[in-house]
């Protein structure tokens, strides 16, 4: 029986200080609408953050945390206001000075202030009210926009309290014998909902908590491009390099990771390997995206290159299948830098000198490793792959490609003495053409990491759901007990790097304005 469902990303709720606001759609939740739809349901999908304007919808508010009491104060600023007089302030300030201005850890308490970007609750419930679903479908992919999701999950269930409330994504999956305790919610998917959701959605399946563990790419189907359309992406989104305006999407050739890094989830889910999706359906994927406009891929693979026994093979068939439909694209999931060989190398300067469409930026991260571990990655790095630093310059000047990286700072072994040098090594890497731009993460404690499990015993409050951010510093290590000493870095280094690079709102909230 044919079902109504809507899925909703709900708007978010982000540090007005330390975070950049990303327009990234989900692409879970567009798979999961996609599979129903090709089943036959009737399906919505709503992205609150840029859904009918909603970018410029911010408001912003004081969020003070001690123990587990949340007060939350509306600020009498506007949103612009407040960032130009931040940026004014980092500009004018040293380090020490900004984050003495702008801390949130103030005598016992996390004092925060946040900007709410995207459609209002009452504006979001107005649309359930119009089009009567069945379901509801909620991703809390990230553990930092628990709180809004929870609010929009109360107002929803009291409103409509026969609609069914689905949830799902990475923060769901690492609590959710928590969110088992709410009355508001219906159903609970564990890990890849993709295998067992239509059950739910036609009663087959009735139990509260589901879970799909790992499953492969062939279980998920073509990307349906309509159902998103509503939403009115923006042609220049906020979390990629520039499209030049060019109408772009999300997507990826592969899913999972062969390497099990400790502060990322896909690499602690068990079950998680590399699976790449069928190039037959690559290229009827890539032909739907043509017939509605789309001229840029945003890859969001976490193993794009795969590993060395499959990239020769996997690498020119991905790429000569962008380029026979002459696909723009460029990758923001991250490519590793020690798979940026002579081989990798060839054959994305052969994708930018030859025919419609180019390769416009490479994300290539230095990421911890397990060998590295208490050392600069950075500088292990470049010790162990020296040669692939010649490469990042070649992609450079040879493709015209925009190559970036980022480095984790505040990790739990880290030591200020590695992040002074660090911040030394890196704008020698820059200055000398290696990177066009190297962006300042900080080392967050996401739950279903190891990471996580090991150390979160050190988060300066577990409810400062904000913190979980890869922007935001929320805990203390044992080197480093105080979490000011992060924001510390987090200010010196973008300050001191951008004296050399050349850096957009998606990255960084502190954009440079040097022009390259």
């Amino acid at each position: 029986m044919k079902k109504k469902i809507m899925f909703i990303k709900p708007a978010l709720e982000t540090t007005a200080v330390w975070d950049p606001i990303r327009t990234c759609s989900y692409l879970g939740m567009w798979f999961l609408a996609s599979h129903l739809k090709e089943k036959g349901h009737d399906v919505r999908y709503l992205d609150e953050v840029v859904r009918n304007n909603g970018l410029n919808k911010r408001q912003l508010f004081r969020r003070i945390l001690e123990g587990d009491k949340i007060t939350e104060i509306p600020l009498d600023i506007s949103f612009e206001e407040y960032h130009a007089r931040k940026m004014d302030d980092y500009h004018k300030m040293t380090p020490k000075e900004f984050v003495e201005k702008y801390t949130a850890f103030r005598d016992g308490k996390v004092t925060r202030d946040m900007v709410r970007t995207g459609n209002s609750i009452e504006d979001t419930l107005s649309e359930i009210e119009k089009y009567q679903p069945e379901f509801v479908g909620i991703p809390i992919i990230a553990s930092a926009n628990h709180i809004p999701s929870l609010k929009l999950i109360q107002a929803i269930k009291e409103r409509f309290p026969r609609v069914k409330i689905m949830i799902g994504g990475q923060h769901v999956t690492a609590f959710y014998n928590e969110f088992a305790k709410n009355p508001n919610v219906d159903y609970i998917f564990t890990g890849d909902a993709i295998t067992n959701i239509e059950d739910v959605i036609e009663g087959k399946r009735t139990e509260r908590v589901i879970h799909g563990g790992f499953q492969t790419m062939d279980n998920f189907p073509l990307l349906d491009p309509s159902i998103i359309e509503e939403n009115d992406y923006p042609r220049e989104p906020t979390y990629t390099y520039t499209t030049q305006g060019r109408k772009s999407a999300d997507y990826m050739f592969s899913k999972g990771c062969f390497r099990k890094c400790e502060f990322c989830v896909a690499g602690s889910q068990k079950g998680n390997h590399v699976t790449a999706i069928d190039y037959n359906k690559v290229d009827e994927q890539l032909r739907i995206f043509k017939e509605y406009g789309i001229e840029e891929i945003i890859v969001q693979d976490d193993a794009f290159l795969w590993d060395r026994n499959h990239v020769r093979e996997h690498l020119p068939k991905i790429l000569g299948l962008m380029k026979k439909y002459g696909f723009y694209w460029q990758n923001n999931g991250g490519v590793e830098f020690e798979a940026i060989d002579d081989f990798v190398t060839e054959q994305l300067i052969k994708y930018n000198q030859e025919g419609e469409g180019r390769c416009t930026s490479l994300y290539v991260p230095f990421n911890p490793r397990a060998w590295n571990k208490g050392k600069s990655a950075a500088g292990t790095m470049s010790q162990r792959y020296h040669y692939n630093f010649e490469n990042l310059k070649r992609l450079r000047e040879e493709a015209g490609i925009y190559v970036f990286s980022s480095q984790i700072i505040g990790t739990p072994e880290d030591t200020v003495e590695i992040m002074e040098s660090d911040i030394e090594l890196h704008k020698k890497i820059i200055s000398e053409g290696y990177l066009d731009a190297d962006l300042t993460l900080t080392a967050t404690l996401l739950p279903g990491t190891r990471w996580y499990d090991n150390n979160k015993q050190n988060l300066v409050n577990p409810n400062d759901w904000a913190g979980y951010s890869l922007f935001v510093s929320h805990y203390g290590t044992e080197n480093i007990p105080n979490p000011k000493v992060m924001e510390y870095f987090m200010v010196k280094r973008v300050k001191e790097l951008d004296k050399y690079q050349r850096t957009y709102n998606w990255g960084t909230a502190f954009p440079s304005e040097k022009k390259g």
